[in-house]
């Protein structure tokens, strides 16, 4: 008989809607508990996930002995509030991203889930899509230094809530972390320096922190990742590509959809497609599920969660400066 991690989720927003299907679809799942500030949205979520009830109060969540992880799924100015909350009460946190809005509030998750000794995870699941891990996979067997890229382009509203500093953290924090986290996956090597070159391309007033820039991750290996991310783009065009070369062989993925990799398992060349975006959630989803219900460890845990949040943090310093920075574990070990 399969164990049953019980979930109360805190943020009932769009992104809880999108996702709880991961949520259902998991047999290690239950959903306890709906909660958000808005009540009626904790309602729908409720009714969707068949939770036992909704709230308004976090604490209810915090403290109800049934729960045993928290999904923390709330605008990024909460995020630590949430997730050292639900640490304390001895919950596991499931905390999407980003981390925190700066290294003090990520070094207080960390002391927090360090005392507790609970299963923390923070969402960056394109590292775990099915055609980034067959590109780890891949790669495996070279030690070649790798050329790394990786575009990310979208439009994205002047007035939405994360184009403020204080609440959302910009364009790299709320969603470069994510690509920063999948280049030092691919990398398979420490970040050395970081690089970044852009600033704010919107014309709107609205915006006040940089939301287009070219930046470039420095690892010990010598490899380099580059992305660019742009927040003028067009709907029209695919979100994301990659392209990985390496020891005169070549990876190109087009938005987690199609896949053609070049000179590797003896052939030319080789495609794989999916009918729809994989960018690895319902596979996050259960790895973090097994790491509370069997003792794994969870994915993105502490290190990884704080390494892709402080490379954000420097690439907004470097687009300031117009300095490369250096990194070392000590930035983002905590």
């Amino acid at each position: 008989m399969e164990k049953k991690v019980n979930v109360g989720i805190i943020g009932c927003g769009a992104f809880a809607a999108n996702t709880n299907k991961f949520l259902l679809s998991n047999p290690l799942y239950s959903v306890r508990a709906a909660c958000d500030v808005n009540l009626n949205a904790a309602e729908q979520i409720a009714g969707v996930t068949g939770a036992a009830y909704y709230t308004a109060d976090a604490e209810k969540v915090f403290y109800d002995p049934d729960i045993d992880a928290v999904f923390i799924t709330t605008r990024h100015d909460s995020h630590v509030d949430y997730s050292v909350r639900a640490a304390k009460a001895g919950k596991h946190v499931f905390c999407e991203k980003p981390m925190a809005l700066d290294r003090a509030g990520c070094r207080k998750i960390a002391e927090a889930v360090r005392q507790s000794g609970v299963k923390y995870s923070v969402g960056y699941n394109r590292g775990l899509a099915p055609m980034i891990a067959k590109a780890k996979a891949l790669m495996a067997s070279q030690d070649d230094k790798k050329m790394i890229y990786h575009r990310i382009q979208d439009p994205f509203p002047a007035a939405h809530w994360t184009n403020i500093p204080e609440v959302g953290g910009g364009r790299f924090v709320g969603e470069g972390c994510h690509i920063f986290d999948l280049l030092c996956q691919l990398a398979g090597s420490a970040p050395v320096r970081v690089y970044a070159s852009g600033g704010i391309f919107s014309k709107s007033e609205l915006v006040k922190i940089p939301d287009c820039a070219a930046v470039t991750i420095t690892f010990a290996d010598g490899s380099v990742g580059m992305t660019l991310i742009s927040g003028t783009g067009s709907a029209g065009v695919p979100k994301e590509s990659t392209e990985i070369y390496a020891g005169c062989k070549a990876i190109m993925i087009e938005n987690f959809t199609r896949m053609s990799y070049f000179g590797y398992e003896g052939r030319e060349r080789t495609n794989w497609e999916f009918d729809a975006p994989d960018k690895g959630m319902e596979i996050e989803f259960d790895l973090f599920a097994k790491s509370v219900a069997y003792g794994t460890e969870p994915p993105n845990g502490l290190a990884n969660a704080a390494r892709a949040a402080v490379i954000s943090y420097m690439v907004n310093e470097s687009v300031a400066s117009g300095e490369p920075i250096p990194i070392c574990e000590a930035d983002y070990v905590f």
